[in-house]
């Protein structure tokens, strides 16, 4: 467990007061996974099986890689409000993020397998954050509960948007059921051409996006589907989010891969929602984590991936105990409503606008020697 311990460096030079320097990080961790939280930064920064490599992207000199009027990549994996097409209208700017959901999150609950976290309040669209990050009970992961509280008056519509930046893997699948007269997946920045590396497998559902070494050729897709995953040699890491409701979706995907060389993102949208004051909009994103077979090959292995385990065999003493199952099963996108509260209504209206977040401090954190010290895509 102690692989994944990260210390928090705090900068004089960033704003921070008290001594410059603390260790707030949250270690959860079981048997089989292990996942680190900085809460005073809203990152998740470390994930992997125990005692193994980390798989998520810290950015090792996010001071020396500026960009976006001040704001850094520090990596990680983080919730944002969306979509990000109307920033521009509601703070102003197309980027960056806004900086109370960029910024500090504040523990609130916390216990050996699960811990809760909460935003501040968003000067543009009158919202807080909170997180339940909480080990799977099956030990294959993470179960993330995302929420938006409306605390203010707004009608600017929102979606729950996660973003994971994660060190290269061979290659991403995403969950691709388009609906009728739908394309399998949309290229999200036209001006970055996706080439052969991105190609539809009809027979398995999904979308397959290689990812190129060459440091220029980045890419940004998205799939109408329920899950994303990243394919390593050893391991893949399966991110399915929930409910994948009907609704309206901006961009007409609920999950994203943006690809360059040194990372990747996975990234989950929820479906559209203006929620009133004091009401809640939910979902929830399921990390899996699979040792990847090796004696299979890439068709076999998407099958693997949704097939559903296998039931228990009985005997005359009654049931026994299973054998490991193959991982849970994938969806195929079943249409379900979507997780909020009140009945709150879809809007079509598009304002946003940017809010600056103060730069968190310096982490240095389960760095993976493949990460390097590449900035986050242009917006």
């Amino acid at each position: 467990m102690l692989r994944l311990i990260c210390t928090v460096l705090l900068l004089s030079a960033l704003g921070t007061s008290g001594t410059g320097r603390t260790d707030d990080t949250v270690v959860l961790a079981n048997d089989r996974v292990e996942v680190g939280v900085a809460p005073a930064h809203g990152l998740i920064l470390g994930f992997g099986l125990a005692g193994k490599s980390n798989l998520i992207w810290v950015n090792p000199h996010p001071l020396s890689s500026v960009r976006h009027a001040g704001w850094n990549n520090y990596g990680g994996e983080k919730l944002w409000w969306g979509p990000q097409i109307d920033w521009l209208a509601v703070q102003g700017r197309r980027f960056p993020p806004d900086e109370a959901l960029d910024g500090a999150w504040t523990v609130t609950e916390r216990t050996a397998d699960r811990m809760v976290m909460r935003s501040g309040v968003s000067p543009w669209v009158g919202i807080l954050a909170e997180r339940e990050i909480a080990l799977a009970p099956d030990g294959s992961g993470l179960v993330i509960r995302n929420r938006f509280i409306r605390v203010a008056p707004g009608a600017q519509r929102l979606q729950l948007w996660t973003i994971c930046t994660l060190v290269t893997p061979k290659w991403c699948w995403l969950d691709s059921q388009p609906e009728t007269g739908e394309p399998p997946f949309r290229n999200l920045r036209p001006e970055l051409p996706t080439g052969a590396r991105v190609r539809h497998e009809p027979d398995i559902g999904c979308v397959r996006a290689a990812i190129s070494p060459l440091f220029h050729e980045r890419y940004l897709i998205g799939t109408r589907g329920a899950w994303i995953a990243a394919v390593y040699d050893e391991v893949i890491l399966v991110h399915e989010v929930s409910p994948y409701p009907a609704g309206a979706y901006a961009e007409e995907v609920s999950v994203q891969l943006f690809a360059a060389p040194s990372y990747v993102e996975l990234e989950t949208l929820g479906g559209l929602v203006t929620p009133a004051v004091g009401q809640k909009m939910e979902n929830t994103v399921r990390w899996r984590l699979l040792e990847r077979p090796r004696d299979l090959d890439e068709a076999a292995l998407a099958r693997w991936l949704r097939a559903p385990p296998p039931p228990p065999p009985r005997g005359p003493a009654g049931p026994r105990p299973p054998p490991p199952p193959p991982p849970p099963p994938l969806s195929f996108c079943g249409r379900v409503r979507v997780g909020v509260r009140a009945g709150i209504r879809t809007r079509s209206r598009r304002r946003l606008g940017s809010v600056r977040n103060p730069p968190p401090p310096f982490t240095r954190s389960w760095r993976d020697p493949r990460a390097s010290a590449t900035s986050g895509r242009l917006p």
